[in-house]
């Protein structure tokens, strides 16, 4: 799966109904984490802002609708999502690669067996 997204500072959570807030020793140390804890505890902080769409590319194997759940987390969060149009049958193009010798040494370039992604 690839995600391409443009930096920009995550909007505040939509609010939590049903999970705890884990204690502090306990919380994620990534940047996300960070940055909602600064949102929340700075009451000055009023910038707005309107984060760059996620475009969304599914992972070998796998299809559009597969990440739809993960679409719709992001709009949640405002930020705007489209998942590109894959169908799993669209990856045996991929098959084509293995009539090629690069593949089984481990050299093979993706083009032009990926073109179609």
């Amino acid at each position: 799966m690839a995600l391409a997204l443009g930096w920009a500072p995550m909007p505040s959570r939509p609010p939590k109904t049903t999970q705890p807030t884990l204690p502090k020793s306990r919380r994620c140390c990534c940047p996300c984490s960070a940055i909602s804890e600064a949102e929340s505890s700075s009451s000055t902080a009023t910038t707005s802002f309107s984060p760059r769409p996620a475009v969304i590319l599914p992972g070998l194997g796998n299809n559009t609708a597969d990440y739809q759940k993960l679409a719709l987390s992001l709009q949640g969060y405002g930020v705007p999502s489209v998942v590109a149009k894959v169908s799993r049958i669209d990856w045996l193009r991929n098959a084509a690669g293995l009539v090629d010798p690069n593949y089984w040494s481990g050299t093979l370039r993706p083009r032009p067996v990926l073109d179609w992604y």
